[in-house]
């Protein structure tokens, strides 16, 4: 009996907890994002046509910046969220961090929606959805186990000196695999999407 309430307060206080934490800060920043993405008025039409632009731009030509900055895209809010686990403010940083990366994705996607309608929730979700099935998980893995290392550094600076940290050689090797599978959302992004974009292009560029 004892054994098992120690296991739920352990799972409370751990992994649990900073994942509910964590998806309640990106839930927030998402429905913020929806907000301000729904408060967009373009009457006369300029903001519809640069995003068809773009799009049949990026269908066409595929896209132009290179790999490595379309990488740096897929990376950036990750290797923030493995930076913030080295310190004490990750306590509060990672979970300000989810919140503005599931603001900017809810955004980006309402905006399509916005003046689209629901069609363009297709290329928004190619755009945007597509890759967030692999780097999304990616960020979740590294936001929990880097609250977990944050709040060790943050005991050890109040004094518990014995508090074990927990940026050891499996967090490493978490960030590893994380790096990978960030590559291949980067690959994906940068050949397949405009691929698919090619292939529904006559639905939303027509009209």
């Amino acid at each position: 009996m004892g054994r098992r309430k120690k296991w739920k307060m352990d799972l409370l206080s751990g992994q649990a907890a900073a994942l509910i934490l964590l998806g309640a800060f990106y839930f927030v920043g998402s429905v913020a994002g929806c907000i301000a993405a729904g408060l967009i008025r373009d009457p006369s039409g300029l903001l519809l046509d640069y995003i068809r632009g773009y799009l049949e731009l990026l269908a066409q030509d595929g896209i132009t910046g290179g790999f490595f900055s379309v990488f740096w895209e897929s990376a950036k809010f990750p290797l923030m969220a493995v930076l913030l686990a080295f310190t004490a403010l990750g306590i509060v940083g990672l979970p300000l961090l989810f919140a503005v990366r599931g603001f900017l994705l809810c955004y980006a996607v309402t905006v399509f929606y916005r003046l689209l309608g629901l069609i363009g929730l297709v290329p928004g979700f190619f755009l945007f959805g597509f890759s967030a099935l692999i780097w999304m998980p990616v960020l979740f893995q590294l936001g929990v186990r880097g609250m977990l290392s944050a709040y060790g550094f943050l005991r050890r600076t109040m004094g518990d000196g014995r508090y074990p940290l927990r940026c050891d050689g499996g967090f490493l090797i978490c960030c590893g695999i994380c790096a990978a599978a960030l590559c291949v959302c980067a690959m994906t992004e940068f050949f397949v999407v405009p691929a698919l974009l090619q292939r529904v292009s006559g639905i939303f560029f027509s009209g």
